[in-house]
């Protein structure tokens, strides 16, 4: 049954709805006009446009998001607080009513679901989300050997998003309306490690055996994971992106 409580609501109206709609087809249909009407790349000749259309895009999100996850199952929703304050709200029941899908690492180095998130953590990612964008795990990307360099690369797996830090200081934004392929790749060859890998292995340590490729829908590549996380911490990241891709593309 539709939820009508005010936030709801407020998201309908925010997809131009004038009322809580009756069903999850019409919130379907619903978003998918408004992520047409405010998706950014139809105003990339108008500055002022496109910073508008990313605003409304987003919000676009959060109520598809909202009014889906509300729709069976009715509850108040808390009003909408700044990100400095969603950053810190990082304890499991906290996770559970953001309607953040369960994820788990199962103890992978640098890897950290919202429950664990430090105050560093925190801090790194409410200095690059924007409002709306509840953070679901960190996932620290520095390279091993390099001590004292800890999150100078990162990914972010965020409600609407995943966010990458990578190695030249650029943070680049991935929507999962946007989401493509999500590859997980041997880089042996026929499973083995060639003779090049082996001899960097002896001398840079043990390397990873998979490659996380992540692309866009256009087909171009987003980000590749190679030597962090590790492998298993791949596949967790592998399963989340496919479930939100699925979420995303009804």
């Amino acid at each position: 049954m539709p939820c009508g409580c005010e936030q709801c609501l407020k998201h309908a109206n925010t997809l131009g709805l004038p009322q809580a709609p009756p069903s999850k087809d019409a919130i379907h249909k619903a978003y998918r006009q408004a992520a047409k009407l405010w998706h950014p790349d139809r105003h990339l000749n108008d500055t002022r446009a496109q910073a508008e259309a990313e605003e409304r895009f987003k919000l676009a999100q959060v109520a598809y998001r909202e009014l889906t996850l509300h729709h069976e199952d009715p509850v108040d929703l808390p009003p909408e607080d700044s990100f400095a304050e969603a950053a810190s709200f990082s304890n499991a029941e906290g996770s559970a009513r953001a309607g953040a899908p369960p994820i788990s690492f199962g103890g992978a180095a640098g890897c950290f679901t919202a429950a664990e998130f430090t105050p560093a953590i925190n801090r790194i990612i409410a200095s690059h989300l924007g409002r709306g964008h509840m953070p679901i795990a960190f996932v620290d990307l520095s390279p091993v050997n390099s001590p004292g360099e800890g999150f100078s690369k990162f990914l972010v797996l965020a409600g609407h998003a995943v966010v990458v830090r990578g190695s030249l200081g650029v943070v680049s934004f991935l929507w999962y309306t946007e989401l493509g392929d999500v590859r997980i790749v041997d880089r042996r060859k026929h499973g083995k490690m060639s003779i090049f890998q082996k001899i960097a292995e002896r001398f840079l340590g043990p390397r990873q055996n998979y490659s996380l490729q992540i692309f866009r829908r256009s087909g171009t590549l987003f980000y590749t994971l190679d030597d962090a996380p590790d492998d298993s911490a791949k596949k967790v990241i592998y399963n989340f992106l496919l479930r939100k891709k699925h979420e995303a593309h009804p």
